[in-house]
């Protein structure tokens, strides 16, 4: 055994004694199974970490790291000191269960935009300003349905990007739904929205909404559906169980 390696085992040793001299208990889990992760002399607990996280599986993602049994991030790791007590548990999900549930919310979330946009639309070529514009309750922000459809529009390319966040890992770009290819589409159509607004060309507004945002949402919906419906055939003909 070389001078490093032994350097190495003592340290590892020293770090064993201490904490069972001083009654620290260090629990290490992975998906709920206890992991013996040693650090190397000087490394941090972060480090020894991002060593763990090298031993996901593939088609497995990380989902959370709990610290105590509370989430936590690189900064709370950190701060973990050698004769520290703690429990930290390291969590991932299946990539495929993972892309099903996006792709769900998605589909659930693009239904429920454009109800809000066809109101959008309705309520401007009527001059139904307040329906629009107002909050319904003390408690909605201002802007009312509007604002409300604009943070929609938002939420869904949040959605959209962690689609492509799972193709990435999974090695394929087989679910790309039309919000990707649009995204440029999509920052003009708002700019014009908003100028349209500044304006007070209502008319404009609603044939921007009808004729441009409604089609762009619809186009994705189809093409998340059309995605939804791959996943959950690839996994009946796996014998998988689809909630």
């Amino acid at each position: 055994m070389s001078g490093q390696a032994r350097a190495v085992m003592a340290n590892i040793e020293e770090e064993e004694m201490e904490t069972k001299e001083t009654g620290m208990k260090q629990d290490i889990f992975l998906d709920g199974e206890s992991v013996d992760l040693k650090r190397t002399d000087g490394e941090s607990w972060v480090h020894a970490l991002d060593r763990l996280l090298l031993q996901i599986p593939s088609g497995r993602t990380l989902s959370g790291v709990l610290l105590n049994g509370m989430p936590a991030a690189r900064p709370e790791i950190e701060k973990l000191e050698t004769g520290d007590s703690f429990r930290l548990e390291v969590r991932t999900d299946s990539l495929e269960v993972l892309l099903k549930e996006v792709l769900t919310d998605l589909v659930a979330h693009l239904d429920s935009l454009m109800v809000v946009f066809q109101e959008i639309g309705n309520n401007l070529r009527r001059g139904n300003l307040q329906a629009v514009f107002a909050p319904r309750d003390k408690n909605q922000p201002d802007g009312g349905v509007y604002m409300q459809g604009l943070e929609g529009m938002v939420a869904a390319q949040v959605l959209v990007e962690e689609i492509g966040r799972i193709e990435t890992q999974s090695g394929h770009d087989s679910f790309r739904v039309s919000f990707i290819e649009e995204t440029d589409r999509i920052e003009s159509l708002l700019n014009g929205m908003l100028k349209a607004q500044e304006s007070q060309d209502w008319i404009l507004l609603a044939d921007l909404v009808e004729y441009e945002i409604l089609p762009v949402l619809q186009r994705g919906r189809v093409k998340t559906s059309r995605a939804l419906g791959i996943v959950l055939e690839s996994w009946r003909k796996g014998n998988l169980v689809v909630a």
